[in-house]
């Protein structure tokens, strides 16, 4: 049996270790068991995690690190899970599916009424196209480049590039951003009663004194921890099954 040493504050790894032991695989707390990590052990952390100074370097030789991206430590194999494609494209439908969840309860009219921008064409923003489409639900696109905004009018209504936005934000009262940069200093382009949700790692906005800024951080933790935590144990079985192959 292998021994997995996990992250448990997060409510993905969580659900993850009761799989595992399920599965007859033995499961400990990372922080309160980080001494008793052993050479070939498994630790996994959430993708969202913050490693302390030096806290690499304490583990021993030849334990294998699913979690956030790490530079190279000598005798370790770090896993990046958001470097990992299916992970990534999975993880994205999953928040995209939860969203729906923040965009019901931070509203009060019905997501049909709603007039909608999404920010972005990355994985999670094409997540959300595919979402919204499939439930009929209409929605505007912003994006940063002009080819990119030729290919976001296949799914929406209509398509704009970031430099239009001070002139359109008015003509909408939800606001999806995807993208993590800053793109507004303030809010006084925005509708009063707008609402605007953040799904990027970092914020878009500086300063807000009208619009009501929600942070939507980790949804698949908070709204599907358990299907999280498959998807997080489906990629950490693939790079098993392939390191037994080498």
């Amino acid at each position: 049996m292998r021994r997995f040493f996990l992250g448990l504050s997060d409510c993905r790894l969580q659900e993850l270790a009761k799989i595992l032991v399920k599965k007859g695989e033995i499961v400990y707390d990372y922080k309160e068991f980080f001494d008793d990590i052993k050479s070939g052990d498994i630790v996994v952390l959430s993708p969202a995690y913050k490693y302390a100074l030096g806290e690499i370097e304490k583990l021993p030789k030849g334990v294998l690190i699913f979690g956030p991206k790490v530079d190279f430590v000598e005798g370790k194999k770090c896993v990046d899970l958001m470097e990992l494609e299916d992970f990534v494209i999975d993880n994205a439908m999953l928040t995209a599916e939860n969203f729906l969840a923040e965009l019901i309860i931070n509203t009060k009219t019905s997501i049909y009424e709603q007039d909608i921008l999404i920010l972005g064409n990355g994985r999670v923003a094409k997540a959300l196209w595919h979402k919204f489409s499939l439930l009929g639900i209409k929605f505007d696109v912003g994006m940063r480049r002009i080819e990119e905004k030729n290919l976001s009018r296949l799914v929406s209504k209509n398509s704009f590039l970031l430099k239009e936005l001070p002139d359109i934000l008015k003509n909408y009262d939800v606001i999806i951003n995807t993208i993590p940069s800053i793109l507004f200093e303030d809010d006084n382009n925005f509708r009063q009663d707008a609402v605007l949700f953040e799904l990027a790692s970092s914020r878009c906005l500086v300063k807000n004194d009208k619009v009501k800024y929600i942070l939507c951080p980790a949804l698949p933790a908070k709204y599907s921890p358990k299907s999280a935590g498959m998807l997080i144990l489906g990629q950490i079985e693939n790079y098993l099954k392939g390191e037994d192959k080498r």
